[in-house]
């Protein structure tokens, strides 16, 4: 071993060893009863937006470019509403009781590709997997598609088999209807169509091999895995009897598509994403996407609740940054490394305010058991609300995010 390899191994040995004090001295003091294997469904507010506009209300600091209303109290958590934006104050009317706000979650970042990366995965390296993406790799393997992904920015890491990506043109439209895989071109095309019962005997015949070779070979699993594909390919074709699934990737879209995928059991978590955010000019538009959003969030819940999923369903809603507190040249508000989020559904502490942002819209130190601000304390990080979110839904962070320390204080 020569001295700079030498130098070299010693370092990371350090580091692996402050790491490990970290994991010792952060996480094991801080370990909770396991959760129950929760559901799922994180919404990406891709672009950054303005937290004031609504769940991080700053009307009166004169350090911060604050848009018009005033702030409303739901049960616990204060809100900036408007008569401009009455989708706001409708949803935290129905939900705020099942619903928590996280406040001045630092990203220490400015970038997209890094605070998207840092704020789904609680860590900085590529090609880690989301939040979600765990959380169906841990719980739900076997399911059709996992990790239903139905946004752009959702990263599967070395989970990219158990995530099923529709993509923006709706891929998954092309695998269940042949029209859309093979489109006509000149001559029209006359796909083989078997009849239902030559279905039948092709999958009898298909069993039965099956079966044979899985008795030939003593149970071989990639046997038992193509017969499991059967069933699993049959759920999956379910997809197809949504309404509207349809070759457009509108939110809405997306909220109706996942609701049904989850009902029908085909899968664990599900991606949604609202894009467009980045407001580098006329930041007004903040208060029109605002006001689609929650209108959206509310379908949501209202669907969650009918199907009765809510019991076991986890709703996280969540920007990569947020957006500087003064106006720039262009009306806009450029990006800002810290920013909030919105924790609801299943086992959350509802109507509860975790975390804090000074006047300056800076991250306030608290203390992370209880979410409350303390001066001694410090501010919460995207890894410990990564890390929060998979111990809320059943997951031991401690294999996937070495930093920080889960953040339970949304948990009721």
């Amino acid at each position: 071993m020569n001295a700079l390899t030498r130098r070299t191994w010693l370092k990371s040995s350090l580091m692996a060893l402050g790491a490990a004090s970290l994991l010792a001295g952060g996480r094991r003091l801080a370990a909770a009863p396991a959760a129950p294997a929760r559901r799922l469904v994180l919404v990406h507010v891709q672009g950054g937006w303005d937290t004031t506009y609504a769940i991080d209300p700053k009307p009166d600091s004169g350090s911060v470019d604050a848009p018009a209303g005033a702030i409303q109290s739901f049960g616990g958590l204060d809100v900036l509403t408007d008569p401009g934006r009455p989708a706001i104050a409708t949803f935290f009317n129905d939900w705020g009781s099942a619903c928590a706000i996280v406040r001045g979650i630092s990203v220490a970042s400015i970038a997209h590709p890094d605070c998207q990366r840092r704020i789904l995965t609680g860590v900085t390296a590529d090609g880690a997997p989301d939040v979600a993406a765990i959380a169906s790799a841990v719980h739900a393997p076997d399911l059709p598609a996992p990790y239903l992904i139905l946004g752009r920015t959702a990263f599967s890491g070395p989970y990219g088999a158990l995530s099923a990506r529709t993509g923006a043109a709706n891929q998954i439209v092309t695998l269940l209807d042949s029209q859309f895989t093979f489109p006509a071109v000149g001559a029209p095309l006359v796909p083989l169509a078997p009849t239902s019962a030559e279905e039948a005997l092709i999958r009898a015949h298909v069993q039965a091999r099956a079966e044979a070779e899985l008795a030939a070979v003593g149970g071989a699993a990639r046997v038992r895995d193509f017969l499991d594909a059967l069933d699993r390919g049959d759920l999956l074709r379910e997809l197809g009897q949504v309404s509207e699934l349809e070759l457009t990737r509108t939110f809405d879209t997306q909220v109706k598509l996942a609701v049904e995928a989850l009902s029908r059991g085909l899968c664990h978590a599900v991606q949604l994403e609202s894009g467009d955010w980045d407001t580098h000019s006329n930041n007004a538009e903040q208060g029109i996407k605002h006001q689609d959003l929650f209108a959206s969030l509310s379908t949501l819940m209202q669907s969650l609740a009918a199907a009765k999923l809510l019991d076991d369903t986890v709703v996280v809603v969540a920007s990569e940054m947020g957006r500087t507190p003064l106006l720039n040249s262009a009306q806009g508000k450029d990006h800002w490394p810290v920013t909030s989020a919105l924790v609801l559904g299943a086992g959350v502490a509802g109507g509860k305010v975790v975390g804090a942002t000074t006047d300056k819209l800076d991250a306030a130190p608290v203390d992370l058991q209880t979410g409350a601000p303390d001066p001694s304390g410090r501010p919460i990080t995207y890894a410990d609300f990564a890390a929060g979110i998979l111990a809320h839904v059943g997951v031991d962070p401690g294999a996937y995010i070495l930093t920080g320390e889960p953040l339970r204080a949304f948990t009721a």
